[in-house]
């Protein structure tokens, strides 16, 4: 009877987290039933103005936005479209070779946004409960507000090092000031269904924030924000799926439906990720997962600077997440940076957030994640040699960007 007292409560505290992420997932499907996200990519892709340089830097850019919100896999179908479209028009222009780094900005975005929010990628959950089951001191502190205090700039710099990557390393010297037009796609106006959306999009920000901010600097609130915020996520429910909303688009009534939240991939890219599934089983079968990272945590033993031990975790995290399954790599490591943390007399939260943040950055192959895979497979002709090379040195500049801004910043906000 403790036992379940003990759960409930804790579950009952936790409360405005678990719906942070229901209804950040009911978000993602508000934003695709209104294709807000085609009219977002298709604006970012006008204030490029055509260029094969700038091209990629707005496409990471609008990559990184809505990764930050959406699932990556999302993220990725919404742009692989445009991204072959792209392809064909540069491609008319005499252009070759402009696949691979097309997919490449595309996928190194979503993999950036995913640090971008809270609700930016499922590591974030898992990293949540590993807080709690090790008691981790501070974990409270971390909230949906203070998050982006550190993850804006740190999204913002990785957007430019991996346009410095794609296009300083990687454009065709055929593409080098060609220019196609980007004036025609989405130059309709929003019509009222997708105001709609935005509005209620806008709404869960701004709920969320101000939940996070009252909760810090308000007394006795934390006690009575679960009821405050079962509250707000059934309005937003009514409103999602009760409440007519504006017709516009050829479609009226709510704006989502029981019916609508199935969405289906690409057939070529589905192929991909089943032979992926297929290959972490396999992995997972001979237990290469679990000794591999178990090897990896004994190299985090010994005596090593604070910044060391960083820049070793999360290029651990990352090599073994572009080869491994990104949950078993990342539960593993949760556990190995609390004790790591610990033995070196090291606070552990900075640690596991980074180990966090670097299971999203895997860049470097097409089994590392699963938009990784449907990109790759949907995007015919794209070169694996120049998808390793281009990851490889993405891989090595990234975790250098981590290592120095989280292991500096993280411990003067928590």
């Amino acid at each position: 009877m403790d036992s379940l007292t003990t759960v409930t409560a804790y579950l009952w505290g936790r409360m405005p987290l678990v719906l942070l992420f229901v209804c950040g997932y009911l978000v993602y499907q508000l934003m695709a039933a209104t294709r807000i996200t085609d009219g977002f990519v298709a604006w970012a892709l006008r204030r490029s103005g055509g260029r094969a340089g700038r091209v990629l830097l707005y496409i990471i850019a609008a990559s990184a936005v809505l990764s930050s919100f959406i699932p990556n896999t999302i993220t990725v179908l919404t742009l692989i479209p445009v991204l072959k479209r792209l392809d064909r028009d540069f491609a008319a222009r005499g252009v070759t070779g402009m696949t691979t780094v097309l997919m490449c900005s595309a996928l190194y975005g979503a993999a950036i946004g995913g640090t971008g929010s809270m609700i930016g990628t499922p590591a974030n959950a898992v990293l949540f409960a590993a807080l709690d089951l090790f008691q981790v001191a501070g974990r409270n502190n971390l909230n949906f507000f203070n998050w982006f205090l550190w993850s804006v700039p740190l999204v913002a710099a990785f957007v430019l090092l991996a346009w410095f990557v794609v296009a300083g390393l990687g454009l065709p010297k055929s593409a080098r000031g060609a220019v196609i037009d980007v004036s025609g796609p989405g130059r309709g106006r929003v019509d009222a269904r997708q105001r709609y959306g935005a509005k209620l999009f806008w709404l869960y920000m701004v709920y969320f924030v101000l939940e996070a901010v009252v909760r810090e600097n308000v007394p006795g609130f934390a006690a009575i924000s679960p009821v405050v915020s079962l509250g707000f996520a059934a309005l937003f429910l009514y409103l999602l799926f009760v409440r007519r909303a504006p017709d516009g688009g050829g479609r009226s009534g709510p704006l989502l439906t029981g019916a609508g939240l199935l969405k289906s991939v690409p057939r070529r890219g589905f192929i991909f990720i089943l032979a992926l599934a297929v290959l972490v089983a396999v992995i997972h079968w001979t237990g290469l997962d679990h000794k591999t990272v178990v090897l990896a945590g004994k190299l985090l033993k010994g005596d090593m600077d604070p910044r060391l031990l960083f820049l070793l975790t999360i290029t651990a995290v990352i090599t073994l997440t572009e080869f491994l399954s990104n949950t078993a790599v990342v539960t593993a490591f949760f556990t190995i940076s609390y004790y790591a943390a610990k033995g070196h007399g090291m606070d552990p939260l900075p640690l596991m957030i980074a180990v966090g943040v670097a299971s999203t950055c895997a860049f470097m192959t097409p089994v590392a994640t699963t938009s990784n895979a449907l990109a790759f497979g949907e995007m015919k002709g794209a070169s694996l040699k120049v998808m390793l090379g281009l990851g490889f040195v993405l891989n090595c500049l990234g975790a250098l960007l981590m290592t120095g801004w989280l292991s500096w910043v993280l411990p003067r906000l928590y």
